[in-house]
């Protein structure tokens, strides 16, 4: 109505960036800052990709994360939204485009991934870290769908990158599923037993996968998205790297996506403890 106040979260800013000056690839990003100072190395980060779409659940499952006594406390974290312009949840050609690697077959307007990632590392990480003290050691990643997708195409070509990373649903047939042939060729190696060593975490819904009618119904079951997502685990187990899945029973596609959020923040953000272990 006429005079009433748009809502806002406490402690969150908002800008819009062009990657490489490019008009035509606009994005939005968003910040929430924790009210507790910045330890001496600087805070973690849980990035968010589909960043309109996933920032408030992020931003509420973090509090909420705060406020029970019975699980275990989590530092003080930034969450960085990283979304396309403009006001709608998603922009699907625009994620398209940012969140599939390049493939053969792929459609015109898609496998823009190595691009994303570049505008990533070398624009959006520096401005969040000109706007809060930020610990680059200690990124974490999150995607879902194509996003999901894109986090496991950073995990193999830029392992360094992300200290975590979540893969929701990942859309790993993608490409002719060429992202879980990947994984599958990763060398074996020993497992990073430091308490700071690289880790992923997986999940799916559990109706996801399933022929649950409607003209879409076919094409869902025969992307077996919880199937990919347990063969990518076992990929990256057997290659050394500390993977986890989860399957939220009872979820879709897109219901299971808000269950993702709240499990990444807990699987991303570091306890006190550990951030002290990283900090000696």
């Amino acid at each position: 109505m006429a005079g009433d106040a748009p809502v806002t979260l406490p402690r969150s800013a908002r800008w819009d960036m062009r990657a490489g000056g490019d008009p035509d690839r606009a994005h939005r990003l968003l910040l929430a800052r924790p009210a507790a100072p910045a330890p001496p190395g600087g805070y973690p980060a849980l990035f968010l990709l589909d960043g309109n779409a996933v920032f408030g659940t992020a931003v509420e499952a973090l509090a909420a994360a705060g406020a029970r006594p019975e699980a275990p406390a989590l530092a003080p974290a930034l969450l960085v939204g990283l979304g396309h312009a403009g006001e709608g949840a998603f922009d699907r050609a625009a994620r398209m485009r940012d969140y599939t690697p390049a493939a053969p077959d792929g459609p015109p307007g898609t496998g823009g991934a190595e691009a994303f990632l570049d505008f990533l590392e070398g624009e959006v990480i520096p401005a969040v870290a000109a706007r809060a003290p930020l610990d680059r050691g200690r990124l974490a990643l999150f995607g879902h769908s194509v996003g999901g997708l894109l986090a496991v195409h950073a995990l193999l070509t830029r392992p360094g990158l992300f200290r975590r990373t979540v893969a929701a649903s990942p859309s790993l047939w993608w490409g002719g599923g060429a992202t879980l042939a990947a994984a599958a060729r990763l060398p074996a190696s020993p497992p990073d037993a430091s308490p700071d060593g690289r880790r992923v975490l997986v999940t799916a819904g559990g109706l996801e996968g399933i022929d649950l009618g409607g003209p879409r119904g076919p094409v869902r079951a025969a992307r077996r998205i919880p199937g990919n997502a347990r063969d990518l685990v076992g990929h990256l187990a057997a290659a050394g790297v500390r993977a986890e899945y989860v399957e939220f029973a009872g979820e879709d596609h897109g219901s299971v996506r808000p269950a993702a959020v709240g499990r990444a923040v807990r699987f991303a953000v570091p306890t006190p403890q550990e951030a002290a272990e990283r900090a000696g």
